[in-house]
């Protein structure tokens, strides 16, 4: 009995065969979706947002190219001037708060207690919660007419002869405003940190211990190196979201009193929708882009030399 000759695959058949089972270009394949997605959905507003920087467009008018123009108009003004200094200081501050605030976190978190479980989870509910819902209810706490703290420490503990101008001063505003962005992001830098230490090997920990090093030591020359490469990652992205924030101060103070909260994303908001200035709020928008640029390459070339290191 004669078996029937196989049949040969198709050129076409054999191609994919031998594309989809190499490591190679399976990676790039299965990846394609997603940055066609990102070209068509994030590339496409970046690069039609440089072109209006560009421009004199206005609402309601045609675009005419004006080379530097908008950038120059930018920087004889004292509202981009103020712009800068109030998003520095505002990411200055609450990274380093943040950054603080979620190591001694994670590291109390990494030790065992009663009640660890229900700590994780209720360390979350701050980052998990809705923008717009935790700065409503944060406008109600330090709204100046009706303040439940100043209640407290005013009418009730008299501890206070005055209420305190929360969102009236240009100080206390600006303090209000990185206090909440600090309250909402220390949970995620937290729960990340702790992540990164968990996975410090105990054997390398317990070495150390055994040469005779404190716990303050073994933290800082031995747990803190190996997770570095995280905290710079963390640092990074947090950076870029707190620099381009709008959702805080926008609910919050409206950039006020005086411009003393107004951040890049806020202020490109108010030129374009509010005085119909398009070209010159996608201006505002495109000062940012450097900045980031620097930042991004200089963490990416310093985890790269971190990991060399290790």
């Amino acid at each position: 009995m004669t078996t029937a000759p196989r049949s040969q695959p198709s050129p076409l058949s054999a191609f994919f065969g031998r594309v989809l089972h190499k490591d190679k270009t399976l990676g790039p394949i299965l990846l394609s979706p997603g940055f066609v997605f990102l070209a068509v959905m994030m590339a496409y507003p970046f690069f039609y947002a440089v072109y209006l920087s560009f421009t004199d467009k206005e609402a309601g008018s045609a675009a005419n190219f004006t080379g530097f123009e908008n950038y120059q108009k930018l920087l004889s003004t004292t509202l981009f001037a103020k712009t800068v200094v109030n998003s520095i200081v505002y990411t200055v501050f609450a990274l380093v708060l943040k950054f603080a605030g979620g190591l001694v976190l994670g590291t109390l978190l990494n030790r065992p207690f009663v009640g660890q479980r229900a700590a994780k989870a209720l360390m979350l509910i701050p980052w998990i919660m809705p923008t717009v819902f935790s700065t409503l209810i944060w406008n109600w706490i330090l709204s100046p007419a009706f303040s439940i703290i100043n209640e407290v420490l005013v009418g009730k503990l008299h501890l206070l002869a005055q209420p305190l101008p929360f969102l009236r001063d240009e100080t206390w505003a600006m303090a209000s405003l990185i206090f909440i962005n600090v309250w909402r992001g220390v949970p995620f830098f937290g729960i990340t940190f702790l992540a990164a230490i968990q996975g410090v090997s105990t054997e390398i920990i317990e070495a150390s211990r055994i040469d005779g090093a404190s716990p303050w030591v073994s933290f800082w020359r031995i747990t803190f190196p190996i997770i570095l490469p995280v905290v710079i990652i963390v640092m990074l992205i947090s950076t870029i979201g707190t620099l381009g924030d709008f959702d805080l101060p926008f609910l919050l103070t409206r950039g006020g009193p005086n411009n003393a909260t107004t951040l890049f994303a806020l202020t490109s908001y108010n030129l374009t929708l509010g005085s119909g200035l398009i070209g010159l709020g996608a201006a505002v928008t495109m000062s940012m882009f450097p900045i980031l640029v620097i930042l991004v390459i200089a963490s990416l070339l310093r985890v790269r030399r971190q990991q060399d290191n290790i």
